[in-house]
């Protein structure tokens, strides 16, 4: 999850600072017509990243909304609540001056609806021809509670509700979200991907652990501010660029995902599963002590896609012609899936992680999108007979 950073006397400084100068709602006029894009940018900081959502407001505000661009944010944070803003351009480094569109009380931001009604408020003020929706917190790719942790409900956003959420949401825009971003942990998986591939177009996540001052705001949203007929995948990569450019000594990793060129990712990967089950000629055994070679991030149990497929590829003992064959579809499918992948760690990633537990099979894996038109967990159950 976002690596959490405890809050301060600065943080404590900068949350009396907005409640004061800009805590009643003043409506901001209505654009007039949609403009090139809306932000939408779903920001919880009810837990131990408040200072962090603190900060990396005030670095939006640091560029601020235009007629052509939306910045709207929904942010919760302890013992002050959450509020709705049009963020707005100041130069000031210690206080927050965007107007507070509405105060929303105590709002539950584990909840999903939580997020369609977030989504349903910025679309009908904020109409765009495009759309970002941003969810920042901590994240913990599969694992039950998966992102959006509040701590004050003890609540999270599960993938499964993650993908109810975005269907509704795609049924307020009209259309796909252009660009759905993960500000999170961890959410740069196949199974995440998955269940979002029918409500978004690209996906931006890390399959890493995301540091508590997560995306550099500044630089991205200047990008867009200054050129507002960036495409989708344009902006996506900028986001990506800049992300990566800010951090030198905390490895971090971040991915551009196609969720269009998903289906057939998920169907090579079908194919091997199948054919590891049909494998006679390997132990079982051999294929998760290769798999447990494989490249891991902060969890031991979310492995690189695409380094569990050149190692399954290329081990001498594994022997399964099908196997072989198999793995070097799934490698070629994940290039055309990943279509953008940075980390500053020198490492060839695939750009997106997969379960393949290190001791134990969880069943809550059971309940995903992915392992019910897959094979994987089956693959999984029966490797794991032999651990």
């Amino acid at each position: 999850m976002k690596r959490a950073m405890s809050m301060s006397v600065v943080g404590i400084l900068l949350a009396l600072c907005l409640f004061f100068a800009g805590c009643l709602p003043n409506n901001p006029s209505l654009p007039s017509s949609a403009s090139d894009w809306t932000v939408m940018v779903f920001m919880n900081g009810d837990n131990d990243l408040a200072q962090d959502a603190w900060q990396d407001f005030n670095s939006m505000e640091m560029v601020g909304s235009t007629d052509r661009v939306n910045i709207v944010v929904q942010m919760d944070t302890p013992r002050l609540g959450t509020y709705r803003y049009l963020v707005t351009q100041d130069t000031s480094t210690n206080e927050i001056t965007s107007p507070v569109l509405e105060s929303l009380g105590n709002v539950d931001m584990g909840n999903y609806n939580a997020l369609i009604d977030f989504v349903r408020f910025c679309v009908e003020r904020y109409p765009a021809k495009q759309y970002a929706l941003i969810l920042w917190n901590h994240g913990g790719g599969f694992r039950g509670k998966d992102i959006s942790f509040d701590f004050s409900s003890g609540n999270a956003i599960t993938i499964p509700q993650l993908g109810y959420a975005l269907s509704q949401i795609r049924n307020l825009i009209g259309k796909k979200v252009d660009l759905l971003g993960m500000d999170a942990c961890l959410m740069a998986m196949v199974e995440v991907a998955y269940e979002v591939r029918d409500y978004a177009d690209l996906l931006v996540a890390s399959e890493e652990y995301v540091p508590g001052e997560g995306w550099d705001y500044v630089a991205f949203l200047s990008s867009l501010v200054m050129t507002p007929s960036l495409r989708p995948e344009q902006l996506a990569r900028v986001i990506v660029d800049t992300y990566v450019d800010s951090y030198t000594t905390i490895e971090v990793t971040q991915s551009v995902v196609d969720l269009e060129a998903l289906t057939p990712l998920v169907q090579s990967i079908d194919a091997l599963s199948q054919a590891v089950l049909a494998d006679t000629l390997t132990p079982p055994r051999l294929y998760l002590e290769v798999g447990d070679r494989a490249l891991y991030f902060g969890d031991y149990d979310f492995v690189d896609l695409g380094d569990l497929a050149r190692l399954w590829q290329s081990w001498p003992t594994i022997r399964s012609p099908l196997v072989k064959e198999r793995t070097t579809q799934v490698a070629n499918a994940l290039a055309q899936a990943v279509v953008y992948e940075r980390n500053n760690a020198g490492k060839t990633l695939g750009g997106l992680s997969i379960y393949f537990p290190y001791q134990h099979y969880d069943s809550r894996y059971d309940a995903l999108a992915f392992a019910s038109s897959t094979s994987w967990d089956d693959m999984l159950k029966h490797l794991f007979r032999y651990r």
